[in-house]
């Protein structure tokens, strides 16, 4: 279309040259200095938490506190249950006279009825039915369960709780604190400079 044609790019080779090595070396002095530096640092995290030990105790110590807590609660939760049978049968509220009910939608009490409470005293309470000892008509005398599920699992496990927290305070007395292994004279920092001195492989006999 008549338009002008485009330059084509001109490629520039640089010389050709012999090939450069490169090689950086690091002083034996800076690798003693590195594990100097590591020494101190091992040592100030063991010297703290030596001072955790002595504020909060070791793990095995911390442990067997919590399970002096866990059988503390499972001794509690024992003691709180009732010590002995808990009779849950229907009883007459105590009154101070004894009270019948008539056809008026009122009451009457009992004439020469005396102030007390319960069924011992004169002129309250019902009388007992035979057989059933109880002083409330109708019902049999109380039998203690033979079993209690509730005092039974929390005694055992009471039990267990207070075996774990001598076992974990056996171990807590027997295991000596641990710290961290100080590195001394590492292995990076005993190699000397001579090593990196550049050296002719294979080099042609004279």
């Amino acid at each position: 279309m008549g338009g002008r044609k485009e330059t084509p790019p001109t490629i520039i080779m640089p010389a050709e040259g012999a090939p450069q090595a490169f090689q950086t070396i690091v002083p034996q002095k800076s690798y003693k200095d590195m594990a100097a530096s590591t020494l101190r640092t091992e040592k100030e995290i063991n010297r703290l938490m030596g001072q955790r030990y002595d504020e909060v105790g070791t793990p095995d110590e911390i442990g067997a506190r919590k399970k002096g807590v866990e059988m503390q609660a499972a001794a509690s939760y024992l003691a709180s249950l009732p010590k002995g049978p808990v009779d849950e049968r229907f009883k007459e509220t105590p009154r101070a006279f004894p009270v019948k009910s008539n056809r008026r939608a009122t009451f009457d009490t009992v004439p020469g009825s005396m102030s007390g409470f319960g069924s011992t005293r004169p002129g309250t309470g019902r009388p007992a039915t035979a057989g059933t000892g109880s002083g409330q008509i109708g019902i049999p005398p109380f039998t203690p369960p033979q079993t209690d599920p509730a005092k039974d699992a929390a005694k055992k496990r009471f039990d267990e709780s207070k075996k774990a927290y001598e076992a974990a305070l056996d171990k807590a007395k027997k295991t000596p604190r641990s710290f961290m292994a100080e590195t001394k004279d590492p292995a990076y920092a005993q190699n000397p400079d001579s090593m990196f001195i550049p050296q002719i492989i294979n080099a042609p006999d004279k």
